[in-house]
Order: C-alpha cells, then sequence, then structure tokens
C-alpha cells in the first residue's frame, strides 16, 4: 500500500521572510546515475504501469538512445508505443497527437529534453481531464491528477524532468503558455548523465546555459526561500565548474557531464518554488515568434537582465561571483555583483552560441518582442519592475551580442 502525500497548492508568496509561512513543494522520486535508464522498464512494473507511450524526438530514435529505453521495457515485458515526433518548441497540436496516443495507456514517459518531457506532461493532464489543453494554462486548473508520467532527461538544461509546469507553444497565437499544479511533476524522474555524453558543443552549451538561467534567476527571485537558495547555489556552483568542460570534451570528461546533469535537476527543483525573472521573459516570445531554442533565447538574455537587475539584488549577485570561483576579498558588495555580470558575459562569449541575427531577429521587431515579454508570468518575481520601455532596451542591448 502506498502512503498519501500531501499535494500542494503551488506557492508564489514573493515575500518568504522569517514572519511568514510558505509552501516548498518538492519534485517526485529521483533515481540519479551513470546506468540510471536500464531501471526504467522495472520501475514502470513497480509503478503498476503495463502499457505506456514513449514521447520522444526523432534523433533520438535515429541514435539509438531511445532503444535503451525500449529495451528495458521489454525485458520487463511491458507493452509500449512510440511518439517519435516532438519538435524544439512543442506545440498545442503535439500535445493533442500524443493524448490521442495516451488513451489506451497508463503512463507515459518523456525522454529527451523539456521538448519532449513537456508534452507528456500535458497529454498526462488531457487524458484525465479532457478539454482543450490551452483549458489549463495557469496553476493549478485541471481537477483530476494526471496520468503518472517517467521523465528521462537526455540534456543537462530545462530541469522538466523535476517540475511541476508544462510548457507548450500556441503556434497560432505566437505565445508560450504554461500548464501548472502540483500534480503536473513527473512521478519519477531517472536521470542518467550517461545519455548526455554525445551532445554536441552547440546543444550542451545552449541547454547548460538554460540550466544556469533557471539557477541565477531562481537565485535572485523575490520569491526565494531559505531552501531553494540552498538548492540553487549548488547547482550554480557546479554549472559555473563543468560547463566550458561538458561543451568543449564531453565525450571524454564524464564528471562534467555528471555535473551538468546534477546542477540542472537541482536548478528544476530550486527555480519551480522560486519562479524565475525577466530573461524567461525575453526567450519565450523569441522562441514562439522566431523559433530561438529556448536554451540559445536564455543564454543571450542573462548577462543583460543580470546586469540590469544588479541593483535592485546586489547582495544575491556578488554571491554569484564567488559561486563561480572569483575572489571578490577586498571588493565591496557592488563591485562582486559587477564581477558576477562580466563573469556570465565572458561565459557566454567562450560558448558557441549564435547571435539572434541567426534567427532573422532584427530592431524591426523589438517593439513586438517587447509587447510580448512584458505578459509574461516571471515578470512578478524579478528582483526590478520593468516596462516595456525596459524591454525595448534589453532586446537592443541582446541584439548587440554578436560572435
Amino acid at each position: 500500500m502506498f502512503r498519501q502525500v500531501a499535494q500542494l497548492p503551488l506557492d508564489y508568496d514573493l515575500f518568504k521572510g522569517h514572519d511568514s509561512i510558505f509552501n516548498w513543494s518538492p519534485a517526485g522520486s529521483i533515481i540519479f546515475g551513470n546506468g540510471a535508464v536500464k531501471k526504467v522498464g522495472s520501475e514502470v512494473k513497480r509503478l503498476g504501469g503495463k502499457k505506456v507511450v514513449v514521447c520522444t524526438d526523432e534523433g533520438l530514435v535515429k541514435f539509438g538512445v531511445a532503444q535503451k529505453v525500449i529495451d528495458s521495457l521489454s525485458d520487463a515485458g511491458i507493452q509500449y508505443s512510440i511518439f517519435d515526433k516532438c519538435e524544439a518548441n512543442p506545440s498545442v497540436e503535439t500535445v493533442e497527437k500524443v493524448t490521442a496516443l495516451a488513451k489506451e495507456a497508463d503512463m507515459l514517459i518523456g525522454l529527451g529534453g523539456g521538448s519532449s518531457i513537456d508534452p507528456a506532461k500535458a497529454a498526462a493532464v488531457m487524458v484525465t481531464n479532457g478539454g482543450n489543453i490551452r483549458d489549463y494554462e495557469g496553476c493549478d486548473l485541471f481537477p483530476n491528477a494526471p496520468l503518472p508520467v517517467i521523465a528521462i532527461p537526455t540534456a543537462a538544461g530545462t530541469g522538466a524532468e523535476v517540475t511541476c509546469f508544462a510548457v507548450v507553444t500556441d503556434v497560432e497565437k505566437e505565445w508560450k503558455m504554461a500548464i501548472g499544479g502540483s500534480y503536473n511533476i513527473a512521478s519519477l524522474a531517472i536521470c542518467d548523465p550517461e545519455l548526455t555524453a554525445s551532445l554536441p558543443p552547440l546543444f550542451t552549451a545552449a541547454t547548460g546555459m538554460d540550466a544556469l538561467t533557471h539557477a541565477i534567476e531562481g537565485f535572485i527571485s523575490r520569491a526565494s526561500d531559505p531552501i531553494s537558495d540552498a538548492i540553487l547555489a549548488k547547482a550554480i556552483k557546479l554549472i559555473a565548474g563543468s560547463l566550458q568542460r561538458a561543451t568543449f570534451k564531453g565525450e571524454f570528461d564524464k564528471d562534467a557531464r555528471y555535473d551538468m546533469m546534477m546542477g540542472s535537476t537541482m536548478a528544476g527543483m530550486g527555480f519551480i518554488n522560486t519562479i524565475l525573472g525577466i530573461a524567461h521573459s525575453m526567450a519565450h516570445p523569441l522562441g514562439a515568434m522566431f523559433g530561438v531554442p529556448h536554451g540559445v533565447g536564455n543564454a543571450i538574455c542573462l548577462p543583460v537582465t543580470m546586469e540590469f537587475n544588479l541593483y535592485s539584488n546586489p547582495d544575491k549577485i556578488a554571491e554569484i561571483a564567488g559561486l563561480f570561483g572569483k575572489d571578490t576579498s577586498g571588493m565591496d558588495t557592488i563591485q562582486a555583483a559587477k564581477l558576477a555580470v562580466d563573469t556570465v558575459y565572458e561565459l557566454l562569449d567562450s560558448l558557441p552560441i549564435p547571435p539572434l541575427s541567426d534567427w532573422n531577429v532584427t530592431p524591426d521587431d523589438i517593439e513586438k518582442l517587447s509587447e510580448e515579454a512584458m505578459k509574461g508570468g516571471d515578470r512578478s518575481t524579478n528582483p526590478r519592475e520593468t516596462t516595456v520601455e525596459d524591454f525595448e532596451k534589453l532586446y537592443q542591448k541582446a541584439l548587440t551580442l554578436k560572435k
């Protein structure tokens, strides 16, 4: 018999000081380690699954990553079907296709980045609640618990394996919507760093910068709390120490891959309780309107927005310099905070992240992008208030970053 576990409503109270009560909702269970993917079949069986849908993409099928999951399911006698058409920014239509396939299943597996895990989570909501996925944009809006989901990340980036949101692109409206709720956390995350070993440098860098953005924005969020602070600080330190190694010699540096996966997972666990900031507000319309990969958008916007936020949370930003291993002795808080910003700019410059112009983003697009960024839910927890004019200046600066 399974014991009952409290599923608390999502709590994004901005003031989590000593005089307030706050909720901290941890992720589902996690199995972590090299080779952990071999356990998926036995874990599906242990959770009572008999027929599953594996939600993934064509690349992971082509290069044999999906086969590792299939072999484990077959060995455990689990029936399965494969949906391998997930795109970089999963759409409403993709969720509908996964939902149709999953109506006869009792569990879903998301294998990949957020682009595969998020539609699996969204489809799990749809199977048990019906309607249209647009009906559930926001927090805690679906009445019935979703189908169980096992999330298996193949990149150290989104943290989707431990978050309680599914991000889905409404192509018609050029809008990314988030479907959230404490029941929308994967029942189990299987995190196997070896699955990331063959990722190419650009993909490693972009997903890694996505994870770093999660960690930093969660750390400096207005809704931060002591538990998340500790987790996010460790995530920043792990990613700062391993991202360049994973990018440029990731096939050989197992320790870097391990630390990146751990940092990404911890960042997801932390930020889901603090929400994020305006780097995400800027990245989402870049993805929805121009198809800019989410990690690339976050990578370019992170140092720009850190600089914007510097005087609104200098103590926390100053701490980030130390987490990157910088010597801040003899510096005052503002000097250390500026060093942190400069360090992130330098990190971005060292990585193979292409400029926004590669996605045909031009100065003429800034007005529309800024209007869309103002609609982002992450603005409320950003350390500094923002206006449309602020976003226009930030996008202008982001567009000047070139390789």
